[in-house]
């Protein structure tokens, strides 16, 4: 021991080869072995190779089992083919036991396939007229002269029982099920007779578990009463009430043991979600730089359901608070209100504006489309020239918006957003001037292969009743340029300018527009799951009516797919400009 662990020290290559030969000629080679057999299959087609070695299951690995696994590959081997409609097909084994592994060759010789010549499936009881039956037989049917397989036979089985249990057919039976194969004619007639009983209806639904009112968990379900048993409607509510955010733990139990009268009984126990949730953040992105964000959730305020929001954001150009009360409506799953309230402060262009604003919401969710009636409430300061401004706007307006997502939310494969937004005020209801604002969003994008590309584009006007928009608060103005604007340009640095003379010069100030018009086209190409190349324009201006001047940008980019969105890190040239400036981005977040 001591004479090896020394030449080991001296010539540990040569020792540890050394050491793997005594081993390797010490133990037998079946030991290193995958299999102790190895098995050939002619004769027979991709279907039938794959469901003959699933019949024949693992070959065996212990050279003492090979006999009995060989004994047995003629009768499995018949079995799979029979299972695929060959009632008389040949199986033959030649078997080399001077080698190992022990080599099998089976030769299959498939044979004249059996069909099926007739299809009889009918269904009786309350079932007979039901829609979802009738598609279910009528695809039978059409399998008629079609090669026999045993397993299609059995998902239609399966089909009939599995839709009439999901049905609410709870009673349902076989009447009787046949498969005649007549292996001489190589013919197969099937048989299947089902009786669905009477259809089951739902019973009282009782919630256990929740603070929550009575009155408002039977209008946060989906469910009616007496309506028909249905396993999908039960997955419905499951899911209606998990995304309430009220409940940590949601339980949809049918208590079978209890049907009376046709009626299922429904018990949800419920957990409730915690009182309070805080969340603490730390981000960067070019267009309002480094952030810290504190945010305070509480999805239960009352029995009744309500819910608030804290959210308090630090950053050097955009700082904020904002606070949000939701209060379910009639149809809580479609339907609220919303109180807003907030504090503000935000560069526009050259301006730093001060806000305070609250704003009154019925939110309806009307099938896709999410319809936001407001009236809002604009408080903002702000100073030009030494002097200091202050707006005061009543807004009643209108919001639409609608997002179709393919895909997972972190890197969508294809999509289409759209939202639309009217305010109107008048001095006449204590606004600080008359105003009709519109804007409008689309966002595109497309995949294929390792391929992408995505669309965007912002319009918006201000109609007021003077040519001169500095009277309009700057949050009511249009800018263009920054991250989800004009890339190239720093954030809301694009718009119509005022000369103002500060003593030693004339400064350019850029003071917003009433019109804004951009759009971007985006080609995306993806090394790997994770990350992506970026090719892309971005167009437009904030300007007034008669006076618009282009501006464009070109640029690319690296994208980081990570588990909260993307991760855009980007360099665009504007290249409108005379000396045209490079410009660094980086944002983040999902992108519909």
């Amino acid at each position: 021991m001591i004479t090896f662990l020394f030449q080991l020290f001296l010539n540990p290559a040569k020792t540890l080869l050394r050491l793997l030969l005594l081993l390797s000629l010490a133990c037998p080679l079946s030991a290193f072995a995958d299999s102790a057999l190895d098995l050939k299959i002619e004769g027979a087609n991709e279907a039938q190779h794959s469901n003959i070695l699933a019949y024949l299951g693992a070959l065996p690995k212990d050279p003492a089992l090979v006999n009995r696994f060989i004994a047995k590959m003629p009768q499995r081997t018949q079995q799979a083919m029979i299972a695929l409609g060959y009632n008389t097909a040949q199986v033959n084994l030649q078997i080399d036991r001077e080698v190992q592994p022990v080599e099998v060759t089976l030769s299959i010789t498939p044979g004249e396939p059996t069909r099926i010549t007739q299809i009889n499936v009918t269904v009786s009881g309350e079932g007979q007229q039901d829609p979802g039956f009738e598609d279910i037989i009528a695809a039978i049917r059409q399998q008629t002269g079609a090669v026999l397989n045993h397993g299609e036979y059995e998902d239609w089985k399966d089909e009939i029982q599995n839709y009439a249990r999901n049905q609410g057919y709870l009673n349902g039976r076989w009447v009787n099920k046949e498969l005649l194969v007549d292996p001489t004619q190589h013919q197969a007639t099937i048989v299947l007779e089902y009786a669905s009983g009477q259809r089951h209806r739902l019973g009282e639904i009782r919630f256990s578990g929740s603070s929550l009112s009575a009155e408002l968990l039977a209008r946060l379900s989906p469910l009616q009463e007496d309506a028909y048993y249905q396993v999908s409607h039960l997955s419905k509510l499951e899911s209606t009430l998990r995304k309430s955010g009220y409940f940590s733990e949601v339980q949809v139990i049918p208590q079978m043991q209890q049907i009376s009268d046709l009626h299922v009984p429904i018990k949800v126990k419920l957990q409730d979600a915690s009182s309070h949730s805080f969340q603490v953040g730390l981000g960067y992105v070019t267009d309002t730089g480094p952030r810290a964000q504190f945010n305070w959730q509480t999805p239960r305020v009352n029995r009744y359901g309500h819910s608030q929001q804290t959210t308090i954001r630090y950053s050097t150009v955009n700082p904020y608070v904002n606070f949000f009360y939701k209060i379910p409506g009639q149809d809580p799953n479609n339907q609220h209100y919303q109180l807003r309230l907030g504090l503000e402060k935000n560069d526009f262009g050259d301006l730093a504006s001060n806000q305070q604003h609250a704003a009154v919401v019925r939110q309806d969710v009307k099938g896709r489309w999410v319809v936001n009636t407001q009236v809002r409430w604009l408080s903002e300061q702000w100073s030009l020239d030494g002097q200091d401004f202050e707006g005061n706007y009543l807004l009643p307006g209108i919001a639409l918006s609608r997002t179709r997502r393919q895909g997972p939310v972190r890197d969508p494969s294809g999509g289409f957003m759209q939202s639309y937004q009217l305010e109107v005020t008048d001095d006449a209801i204590g606004s600080a001037g008359r105003l009709f604002r519109a804007t409008a969003f689309w966002k595109w994008l497309d995949r294929w292969d390792d391929h992408r590309l995505v669309l965007r584009a912002q319009l918006g006007a201000n109609i007021t009743g003077s040519d001169d928009n500095e009277d309009i608060a700057p949050s009511l103005r249009f800018f263009a340029g920054g991250d989800q604007s004009i890339r190239g340009f720093a954030y809301n640095s694009l718009g119509p300018v005022r000369q103002i003379d500060t003593g030693t010069s004339i400064e350019d100030i850029v003071v917003g527009g009433k019109l804004l018009a951009v759009a971007s086209a985006e080609y995306q190409h993806y090394l790997n799951n994770n990350w992506r190349l970026a090719l892309f324009t971005d167009a437009g201006n904030a300007f007034n009516r008669g006076h618009f001047e282009l501006k464009q940008s070109v640029g690319t980019g690296l994208h980081w797919l990570s588990p909260v969105g993307a991760i855009r890190l980007e360099v665009a040239y504007g290249i409108s400009e005379d000396n045209p400036p490079w410009r660094l981005h980086i944002s983040m977040g999902a992108e519909l």
